[in-house]
């Protein structure tokens, strides 16, 4: 498998040890939660407390993200953050990735505004590697922030004469929804994307994708050779009564009135099951999916974790084919020469 995911974790300890007990009870395997991507200044004590349990009880690789978003939002400072992540990152050396400060360009900035958060999150990370202890160095990632190539070149150079540094992430998607909070990948991002993603393969950094992952984009993340990404989408999603299925796009299962998406019913879940080639506890009934938020959560996160698993074995052909025809993601695979041929 060439392509990890992270599940995001952005919720209170009993949720947490509930999803994770969960899975181990109903899952012949922990696998969709081996990996996991966590925020620490967006949460207590508690969370931290709990998710340091969690991740040495059950031998986890856990990713501490920046949050960049709370910055984006109004909730702290740049600065705040940065010094938030020196002592958080020093005192809190359990993690297997250190996400390093960056001020994330927002798709309404203005061109000098892109500019000012491009240069901050360069010279924030320059400082921040450079005053970390060296063990933490050596696991720490540098995000690659900017709207133009030569704004995402100059992060690779400056990141690749880091002493130590061997891992990049790409957080120049076009964002939208509440507070821009939705990481898209355009036509344009996904160039960028797959052109950053060689250019930092070149100098021997692999590369994760932030906030990116339903099961229609992750053909997207392959095809541009990222090596790891994470998502939120399949708890997200799950609130408003939508599930997934492997290259599907999200259908309703709870069938309430103020529902989004279309509407999978009972007659047609057996047949989806079965043109996906999916069965988990979760799906076993429409009844389940239905009327439990935690089956529908479950059920989506084995799916993301399985589009990941089978997608290196399929051609990009066979990927298309099993996407929906009116799929704005499918649309984008079909022009796109397929990773496997430009290797050759």
């Amino acid at each position: 498998m060439t392509l990890t995911f992270y599940a995001g974790m952005n919720i209170s300890p009993s949720s947490m040890r509930k999803l994770f007990a969960r899975l181990q009870n109903e899952h012949p395997t922990l696998a969709p939660l081996e990996n996991i991507i966590f925020t620490p200044i967006a949460h207590g004590n508690g969370t931290h407390s709990e998710i340091e349990s969690l991740s040495k009880e059950l031998d986890l690789n856990l990713m501490f993200d920046s949050g960049g978003y709370e910055v984006q939002v109004g909730n702290k400072t740049f600065d705040e953050l940065y010094e938030y992540l020196l002592e958080y990152y020093d005192e809190n050396r359990w993690g297997q990735r250190y996400v390093l400060p960056d001020n994330v360009p927002m798709s309404d900035d203005d061109v000098q505004t892109v500019q000012e958060k491009v240069d901050e999150t360069i010279s924030a990370t320059r400082m921040c590697f450079r005053r970390l202890p060296e063990d933490v160095r050596e696991d720490s990632l540098a995000v690659i922030q900017g709207h133009t190539r030569e704004q995402i070149s100059r992060c690779i150079d400056e990141y690749k004469e880091l002493d130590g540094l061997t891992k990049v992430g790409f957080g120049s998607f076009a964002t939208g929804g509440v507070n821009g909070g939705v990481n898209m990948i355009t036509s344009e991002a996904f160039k960028n994307l797959r052109w950053a993603t060689e250019l930092a393969h070149e100098h021997g950094l692999s590369v994760h994708a932030f906030g990116v992952g339903g099961p229609t984009s992750i053909p997207l993340l392959y095809e541009a050779g990222v090596d790891s990404f994470d998502t939120t989408s399949w708890m997200r999603t799950s609130g408003y009564g939508n599930v997934y299925f492997p290259f599907k796009g999200r259908l309703n299962a709870s069938h309430r009135k103020h529902r989004s998406g279309n509407v999978l019913t009972r007659q047609e879940l057996p047949h989806l099951k079965a043109e996906t080639d999916h069965s988990c506890a979760f799906c076993e009934d429409i009844s389940r999916l239905s009327n439990n938020r935690w089956d529908r959560i479950l059920h989506n996160l084995i799916v993301t974790h399985e589009v990941v698993e089978r997608i290196d074995d399929m051609t990009q052909q066979e990927v298309i084919d099993l996407m929906d025809q009116s799929s704005r993601y499918r649309k984008r695979l079909e022009n796109i020469t397929p990773r496997k041929e430009v290797s050759l």
